[in-house]
């Protein structure tokens, strides 16, 4: 995978910005096959045959309309997504990654040469979530995430499940360094998604980060991209 070619579609509905992105990557990386879209809609005709999708999201999803957010959903379960924003809302970031985005970058201080970093960690299965995004919060109106529970609600097995998946590892390998079945880290899992009210491992990792006992840390799924001070978590893998 390391030398093999890697395909990718980048949207970006202003021209001039998309041609930019483009060329500056393939300057940097000619292993990229990069197709232009101005539309994630666009995109989507051709989305099966990409390895990613960099999508310049310009807009918070909040003012986005309903066919909009139905295609840019479609996307996300197609195929893995890398979202370039100027703006970081939190709510609208909350929404992104619990919709299966498979990275954040925020241009305000992230580099040519980090985004080709964090898009080869994303060929490789990883997820990129930068340091100061963790803090999700929900809206005045929801309960705010860090009280959806808090290390005193998850019992000792569970935690130490949890410690595990955040630095990326396999449920095999989870079983095996706590002496348990498969099937008993699965159930763990479970309860713990339940717990932090997520679907899946990549939100398990990102919603832990907001709890007040758990700090960051770099994990890994692969090499974390240097200097580009975020989280690297491990990609959905099948079932829990």
């Amino acid at each position: 995978m390391i030398n093999a070619a890697i395909s990718m579609g980048v949207i970006d509905e202003k021209t001039f910005t998309r041609e930019c992105i483009i060329r500056c990557l393939r300057t940097l990386d000619d292993r990229l096959r990069i197709e232009s879209f101005p539309t994630c809609d666009e995109c989507l005709q051709t989305a099966q045959g990409q390895d990613l999708v960099l999508y310049y999201l310009r807009e918070d999803l909040s003012q986005c309309d309903k066919l909009e957010l139905i295609s840019f959903r479609k996307l996300l379960s197609i195929v893995p997504v890398i979202i370039l924003s100027d703006t970081v809302n939190q709510n609208s970031l909350a929404q992104i990654f619990e919709s299966g985005a498979r990275g954040f970058i925020p241009t305000d201080n992230t580099t040519l040469e980090q985004i080709i970093e964090i898009i080869r960690l994303v060929c490789v299965g990883g997820v990129f979530v930068p340091l100061s995004t963790l803090s999700l919060r929900k809206n005045e109106g929801e309960a705010p995430t860090a009280e959806l529970g808090s290390s005193n609600e998850f019992t000792r097995n569970e935690l130490a499940v949890l410690d595990r998946l955040k630095v990326g590892k396999a449920n095999k390998i989870i079983a095996y360094e706590l002496g348990l079945s498969e099937s008993t880290v699965k159930v763990h899992i479970g309860r713990i998604m339940k717990k932090l009210n997520v679907t899946n491992r990549t939100q398990i990792v990102c919603r832990a980060y907001t709890l007040p006992s758990f700090g960051p840390l770099c994990l890994a799924a692969g090499p974390s991209p240097v200097g580009t001070g975020g989280t690297v978590a491990p990609g959905l893998s099948p079932g829990l």
